[in-house]
C-alpha cells in the first residue's frame, strides 16, 4: 500500500491540475449566477439564525460559504462581492444592533469561528468601502 503512495498522490495532483485548467479555460461563470441577491439573503439568514441558536457549525459552515465564493470570482469582480455584503449587512453594523452582533460573534470561543469570521472580515476590509463599513 505504501509502495505506491507516492505514485498515487502524483496522480491526483495531476488531475487536480487538469480540474483547475478545465474551470480556468472552460469553467469561467459570472459572478451573478454565483452570487444572486437571493443567494446572498439565503446565507445571511442562515448565519443570523445559526448565531442566535449558538450553531457554531452552522455559522462557519455559512462564513466559509461567503468566503469561498469570494475566492472563486475573478478579480475585477472582487469589489462587487465586497460592495453586496457590505449592501446586505451582513454582521448587521447598520442596524439597532450596531456592533453587538459582530462582537457577539468575537467572544464565541471557538477557533474555527474566530478563523471564519476573520477571514471573511479580511475579504471584505480589501476595499476602501469596506474598512469604512467594518471600522
Amino acid at each position: 500500500m505504501t509502495e505506491n503512495l507516492g505514485e498515487t498522490i502524483d496522480n491526483y495532483k495531476n488531475q487536480l491540475q487538469k480540474y483547475h485548467q478545465i474551470l480556468s479555460s472552460e469553467g469561467k461563470c459570472d459572478w451573478s449566477e454565483l452570487f444572486s441577491e437571493a443567494v446572498m439573503n439565503e446565507h445571511k439568514e442562515k448565519f443570523i439564525e445559526a448565531h442566535w441558536n449558538n450553531d457554531h457549525w452552522a455559522i462557519v459552515e455559512v462564513l466559509l460559504s461567503l468566503r469561498v465564493n469570494a475566492l472563486q470570482i475573478s478579480p475585477e469582480l472582487w469589489k462587487n462581492l465586497v460592495y453586496e455584503l457590505i449592501w446586505n449587512d451582513i454582521f448587521q453594523l447598520t442596524t439597532k444592533l450596531w456592533n453587538k452582533f459582530i462582537l457577539s460573534l468575537l467572544e464565541i470561543d471557538k477557533k474555527n469561528v474566530w478563523h471564519a469570521l476573520l477571514a471573511l472580515i479580511s475579504v471584505i476590509v480589501s476595499t476602501l468601502k469596506g474598512a469604512e463599513y467594518i471600522t
